[in-house]
């Protein structure tokens, strides 16, 4: 999973595996080590009605409707965004993608990725 982190947003880039960890197990995670600590990124699959998200001691726990999910997972559906409210009346734009795979190369591994639907067109 991939995760950039913009003002008051977060894009959250699943690929194949990750998406399969969420549709078979109910979620996915990420975790990063800093020195000592750790931060952690949780995504999960929940019997609720709205999305919810919470920041705990060491990371961010994305809770999302089951059926929601279920829209999301069929091959042509890119992603969905959410706006979700702060305590403080401010809003986090929340963005859940299939992560595509890089139309250069990056040197980076996108053998999980989704195939480019913009791969070999003429742009």
């Amino acid at each position: 999973m991939k995760i950039r982190i913009r003002g008051n947003s977060i894009r959250y880039r699943l690929d194949k595996t990750d998406l399969e960890l969420l549709q078979n197990v109910g979620k996915v995670e990420s975790i990063t080590h800093i020195g000592a600590g750790t931060l952690h990124f949780c995504i999960r699959g929940k019997d609720i009605t709205d999305p919810i998200i919470k920041m705990e001691q060491d990371g961010v726990h994305l809770l999302l409707p089951l059926p929601q999910l279920d829209a999301w997972y069929p091959p042509d559906q890119v992603g969905f965004e959410l706006t979700l409210p702060n305590h403080d009346g401010s809003e986090l734009k929340v963005l859940v993608e299939k992560d595509f795979k890089c139309l250069t190369d990056r040197d980076e591994d996108d053998s999980q990725s989704f195939d480019n639907p913009m791969a070999g067109k003429n742009c």
